[in-house]
């Protein structure tokens, strides 16, 4: 029997995607590795179909693109996540110590609104920090250098005490 080139090409995609996301994903998202495999077939496919090109016609290094895009948006992904995570998480267990349910909203209101005031990057450190990750896990989690995420976590930690205590709230 004749062998269908149809299926060499889905072949040759899923290998060089496979090949790709494994080269492109962290560590610590291997375990997800076949899942994004799926995710950039997906994509590839959806492009074949609109563009009217067969998956053959698209060369390596675009699948290499789109297999780094694929595991990009699930990076991004899990960093809100945790973000919204740790944002609520954290402001449910400072709260809930709290004397009184007024002076636990009181306080609820003024951390929120104190990260709200942070850039985005000391936002991300501090919220990390808050929700218990390590500075190395910190580091890791948003793709920067030991030293940048403990200046970050500092910072961000400094402002919001200072929002704090503005408001009558000694952290």
């Amino acid at each position: 029997m004749g062998s269908d080139p149809g299926r060499t090409e889905h072949e040759r995609v899923q290998r060089v995607l496979r090949q790709a996301v494994h080269r492109t994903c962290p560590a610590w998202l291997r375990d997800q590795a076949e899942d994004l495999v799926q995710e950039a077939t997906l994509r590839v496919f959806r492009v074949a179909e609109r563009s009217g090109k067969e998956q053959g016609a698209l060369g390596t290094s675009y699948l290499w693109r789109v297999a780094h895009s694929a595991v990009m948006d699930e990076i991004r992904r899990r960093r809100r996540v945790r973000e919204e995570a740790a944002d609520e998480s954290r402001l449910e267990t400072v709260t809930s110590t709290s004397a009184s349910p007024q002076r636990a909203l009181e306080i609820r209101r003024a951390i929120a609104e104190g990260l709200g005031r942070l850039n985005a990057a000391r936002r991300s450190a501090v919220l990390l920090s808050l929700y218990g990750f390590s500075l190395e896990e910190t580091a890791r989690a948003l793709g920067w250098n030991r030293k940048r995420a403990d200046n970050m976590r500092h910072l961000g930690l400094a402002e919001l005490r200072r929002h704090l205590e503005e408001r009558g709230i000694e952290p």
